[in-house]
């Protein structure tokens, strides 16, 4: 649970004083995150700081370590389980929405590797959750304490010390939704797609075992864990809500605003002639969009991606002599995950050729696709000649749905050397060496070569259609007619078109570091106004190398794309970051103890780095400075004002530092119509040029420009000449403990971050079609290109938008966090024999979440929105008040504990410019989680509980795209159904 000042009355790690005391007395060592200072564990915190306790890991039933953190006010949802398409295999921590990279995660004060070679976000899959003692959530900047990347804050998992004993823990979990939601059923039904009855899903087996072993001597202590996690898929089709891809709709296949829309690849083709669509019996007709001409791709991807993980993780420390201890961690995560999306289509608008005599193609009935949609002239037909600029997409749904498996291995071995020299300076050695190991198989794609070969066929002279190139294994595609309302793709034909991508990659990370502090008041400097409270002095060294080399195979890497459905090419990333530091941290307490001044204390923090970047034979260097300000006043012991300052920074990482220039289009399967708008031009002119070229008018592609569609691709990469970003923090709050109300504590804290030269691939595509529509400046147009037909989405090299990494927006957030304690005996209010009770509340008031893609733009404030240009940081939506509050009951029955959670969502609205009347806000969520534990014997524990307890069903949208939102809503965010678990843990 929620320690109960609340994060922030003593030392900095959230603990009370006699916390903070037995603490010292019994292991010699505090851990305190925002201060790397032990000197005086008993004065209250600068820094607001939100802990969370191993019991509410134990009765939230929390396997994944993110699904704890992600009900955090102050954390928005990242990488997690329920991420299918665009999962990057991991599972990462959001503070304040600013991004995961702009999260420092450590362990024990000391910071994680790179999660994989496709992301430099931590991976929390590192996390061992059963040996997790606390986590401490500090918001805001702490780069000068910790160094790069704490400009969202930091996340501390502090792990068990000196276990002793054996404790065995076993968990089996699921979730469950009765579905019946008539609106979305009646949805379903009109558009002919089966209805989910009530279904239990997602079964999760959890096992963990945890051996320590104290020496004879007393002096040192060995911690062995292992766990084992096996987690099952939850599938969109069986929820009402995600069972089909909604758009608004009001044709015969509709009910209730809505439609299974779904997208527009599937049996479509276009060319000069216009669209047109191929009904179940192959009568090709012309191309009108809705349910019926629309293909379902929600029913099959993944809420919940299967996963088996097995983590084993040692620590042990061993006083050599007096008061100078070894100390090591040593860690092996073994993750794997599959991740499923819709089946893939010959994706392409305009992208493909075909030959005018193809037999396929001539004399289809309705529509003749040759002549009446590909423009095929009788002498082209006569001269078998080529056209080219035509769509045939069709989705593969005789192949089956994409999958790729996701496989993470990570290594991490911590070991050092602290003590203490001269009885009064306190040092710590250490070094840390971390590698991962990550491979991503995607099966179930067309190969587009092999495709656009397979297209190309001829009559053999013998009634037989073959492939004209004659190239071995190549068997027509053909997808042009349905010979008895039956699919004309045979299997032989898929052996040849679909293929397999692979992409592996390795991170290391290799760290040296030390520092050393002391009391200078055993040198005689100390306040005249706090004689008897040390000033304490911290100084340290670090040295880092993070490396990262990712490589996919050759058929990735083919420019322009190798597969229809990944969206263009995937490049080699290969390249290091080193940085030398230098820091430093002052406690001076200046006054304490005397009347109207219980306490007033000054804080500073300082480092000094200095990078040196390395990739793509191109170098670079640069230093940052990063320092942080904080005074604590308190006039009385009950009452502490605090305020901060912080300027954090954050290096590019190699990804943003070394990806080459690549396409990058999104998976059409996605999107909500499936149109795409050549129509939208980068002018007014060029629009009417580019329909022209089509044949197509706007209407039929209806009005939405492509952009706002997400339709068109951009050329996006790395650039090595990236700037750090740079932030300030301000906060300014008060921790209130009224000796009058006994067990109540109560902190506000106002908090207000920027971040600079935020670095961001380019102007966004929106803004940069909006502002050339409307201005027609070269500086937007320009970065606009589109092939001869005047698509941006052909998939051809070059086309699209132009954008590489620069540091050009910015990115800030403010509003309060609010933290309430409240513990008393049930007895003391009339109920004798009662127990007694704890509320613990932490709640976050967003203010303000501004994004100004470019200098000279206003930027747009999303605090209580979501949609466009709110997706910023992949943090898709901003409640602007969220909260969590628990409450915790201890009962009379010896050893059974009841606990309650409520969690709030504000409701946010969509802020497109032309939001569907369907699509106008999420409205709020309220959810109720209980659990309760029993020790119904000595040292055995069991537990159960359910989150969601009332089942709310989540908002949809019709907009909730990937890679946070999924299935009509965002599944990382809001509950998909009630999640029961059963448990039991023996300690002996």
């Amino acid at each position: 649970m929620l320690s109960t000042i609340m994060g922030g009355v003593m030392a900095s790690a959230g603990m009370t004083a006699a916390m903070a005391q037995d603490a010292t007395a019994d292991e010699d060592e505090v851990i305190v995150t925002g201060s790397r200072l032990n000197v005086n564990p008993n004065l209250t915190a600068a820094n607001p700081v939100l802990t969370v306790d191993d019991s509410e890991i134990s009765f939230r039933g929390t396997v994944n370590i993110e699904d704890l953190t992600n009900n955090l006010p102050q954390v928005f949802a990242g990488q997690a389980a329920e991420v299918s398409n665009g999962s990057s295999g991991t599972s990462t921590l959001n503070l304040r929405g600013l991004g995961a990279v702009r999260t420092l995660t450590l362990i024990d004060g000391r910071r994680l590797p790179y999660g994989s070679s496709q992301t430099t976000a931590v991976n929390l899959d590192l996390i061992p959750t059963n040996l997790v003692e606390r986590v401490e959530i500090l918001t805001g900047g702490a780069s000068a304490v910790y160094g790069s990347d704490a400009i969202g804050g930091v996340a501390n998992f502090i792990l068990k010390r000196d276990f002793e004993g054996v404790e065995l823990d076993a968990q089996y979990s699921f979730e469950q939704n009765s579905n019946g939601i008539d609106l979305y059923d009646d949805v379903l039904r009109a558009g002919g797609q089966p209805v989910p009855d009530s279904v239990t899903d997602g079964e999760q087996i959890n096992l963990a075992a945890t051996i320590g072993v104290n020496s004879a001597d007393g002096r040192g202590n060995v911690t062995i864990h292992g766990s084992y996690q096996n987690r099952e898929e939850i599938v969109q089709a069986n929820r009402s809500f995600s069972a089909c891809t909604l758009g608004a709709s009001t044709g015969a296949s509709s009910a209730n605003g809505f439609g299974c829309v779904g997208s527009g690849n599937f049996r479509l083709f276009a060319g000069p002639g216009g669209l047109a669509f191929q009904q179940e019996d192959g009568t090709i007709i012309p191309y009108v969009g809705g349910p019926a001409q629309t293909f379902n791709f929600g029913a099959s991807n993944f809420f919940q991606r299967p996963a088996e993980r097995v983590t084993i993780f040692g620590k042990g420390h061993y006083e050599i002599f007096d008061g100078h201890e070894l100390f090591a961690d040593i860690s092996y995560v073994n993750n794997f995950s599959d991740a499923q999306i819709a089946p893939s289509a010959s994706f392409g608008f305009g992208a493909y050729q075909i030959n005018c005599d193809n037999p396929l193609i001539n004399g289809t009935p309705g529509l003749n696709l040759a002549t009446d949609v590909y423009g095929c002239t009788a002498a082209d037909i006569a001269a078998g000649n080529d056209v080219g600029g035509i769509t045939a997409s069709h989705r593969n749904v005789e192949g089956g749905s994409r999958n790729s498996r996701l496989e993470n291995e990570a290594l991490r071995m911590s070991f050092g050397l602290r003590g203490t020299l001269a009885d009064s300076w306190d040092y710590e050695l250490f070094t840390q060496f971390s590698r991962t190991n990550d491979e991503s198989i995607s099966t179930n794609d067309f190969v587009i070569a092999n495709l656009q070969d397979a297209f190309f066929a001829v009559d053999d002279g013998n009634g037989n259609v073959v492939c004209r190139s004659g190239n071995p294994g190549c068997v027509p595609y053909n997808v042009f007619t349905r010979p008895g309302g039956q699919t004309g793709v045979t299997q032989a034909a898929l052996d040849y078109i679909q293929g397999i991508g692979i992409v592996s990659g390795e991170t290391e990370q290799l760290v040296f570091g030390g520092n050393a502090q002391t009391n200078l008041s055993d040198y005689g400097i100390a306040s005249p106004w706090a004689p008897d409270t040390g000033v304490g002095l911290l100084v340290g060294a670090e040295w880092r190398e993070d490396t990262l080399n990712a490589t996919p195979d050759q058929i990735s890497q083919i420019p322009g794309g190798g597969f229809t459905g990944v969206g263009g090419a995937t490049l080699p990333v290969q390249g290091s970051v080193q940085v030398f530091e230098l820091f430093g941290e002052l406690e001076v307490p200046i006054v304490t103890g005397m009347a109207g001044i219980h306490e007033l204390v000054f804080n500073g923090q300082y480092r000094y780095s200095d990078y040196d970047t390395d990739g793509n034979g191109v170098q670079n260097s640069f230093s940052t400075d990063a320092y942080g300000l904080q005074l604590r006043y308190a006039p009385v012991e009950e009452l502490t004002f605090r305020g901060q300052f912080q300027r954090a920074v954050r290096a590019p990482g190699v990804i943003e530092l070394f990806t080459g220039q690549n396409t990058n289009l999104p998976n059409l399967n996605q999107l909500p119509n499936g149109l795409f708008d050549p129509c939208a031009g980068p002018t007014p002119a060029a629009s009417a040029a580019a329909c022209a070229n089509t044949g197509v008018t706007a209407a039929q592609y209806g009005s939405v420009p492509d952009v706002i569609a997400g339709q068109t691709q951009s050329l996006t990469g790395g650039n090595p000449l990236l700037n750090p970003e740079v932030s300030d923090t301000y906060t300014l709050g008060l921790v209130f403990t009224p000796t009058f109300v006994d067990g109540l504590n109560i902190t506000v804290d106002y908090f207000d971050i920027t971040v600079e030269d935020f670095i961001n691939a380019g102007i966004p595509s929106q803004t940069v079609l909006d502002n050339c529509l409307a201005t027609g400046d070269a500086t937007f147009c320009s970065l606009i290109t589109r092939d001869a037909l005047g698509s941006l989405n052909s998939g051809q090299a070059g086309v699209g938008f132009q954008s590489t990494n620069i540091n050009i927006a910015e990115l800030s957030t403010s509003g309060f966090d609010v933290q309430v304690g409240y513990q008393f005996d049930l007895a003391g209010m009339g109920a004798e024999n009662a127990g007694d009770f704890a509320l613990q509340y932490a709640g976050t008031f967003t203010e303000e979440f501004n994004f100004v893609p470019f200098p000279g733009d206003a930027g747009t404030d999303c605090a209580g929105f979501f949609g466009n240009a709110c997706d910023v940081a992949n943090t898709p939506v901003v409640p602007s008040y969220r909260h969590r509050a628990i409450f915790t009951w201890n009962t009379p029955v010896d050893g059974l504990q009841v606990n309650t959670t409520w969690r709030h969502y504000s409701g946010v609205d969509n802020i497109g410019a032309n939001p569907a009347p369907v699509d106008t806000d999420l409205p709020a969520q309220d959810y109720v989680d209980l659990a309760a534990s029993y020790e119904f014997m000595e040292g055995i524990t069991g537990r159960v509980g359910v989150n969601n307890l009332f089942l709310e069903q989540p908002p949809v949208s019709i907009s909730a795209g990937p890679p946070l939102g999924n299935g009509n809503t965002f599944p990382t965010i809001y509950d998909t159904g009630r999640f029961i678990f059963f448990g039991l843990n023996t300690k002996f």
